[in-house]
């Protein structure tokens, strides 16, 4: 689960500067099953080329991606909010949240805030 626009220490075709953090699911399940998550009306049609067979259509669309059992009894769900990606973890009754543990490389220092 990781992406970057330009690799570390990269840069944009326009020049800005990029840097891009890792974020790893440290012991996670690397076999979590993937799905979408809250349906959004509509549908996506992909016509690749001229060659019919590489055409899809009528693929969903969905608000947010769902990992199912990144840890025993906890999901993890990505979703876009005001123009960010976001990520909750989704623990089940009887799961332990303290399974949960996030590894960040690339960045020199990192900052942790709650929501009240």
């Amino acid at each position: 689960m990781q992406n970057g626009a330009a690799g570390p220490g990269g840069a944009t075709r326009d020049g800005r500067s990029v840097e891009a953090v890792r974020m790893t699911l440290v012991g996670a399940n690397p076999g979590a099953a993937v799905a979408g998550s809250d349906r959004l009306p509509g549908i996506s049609n992909y016509f690749i080329g001229n060659d019919p067979k590489k055409w899809r259509t009528g693929i969903p669309q969905f608000a947010g991606v769902r990992y199912q059992s990144v840890y025993p009894g906890i999901d993890m769900v990505f979703y876009g909010s005001q123009g960010h990606l976001e990520y909750d973890f989704k623990v089940a009754p009887g799961a332990d949240p303290s399974q949960a543990e996030l590894q960040f490389d690339g960045a020199a220092k990192l900052n942790c805030a709650t929501e009240i």
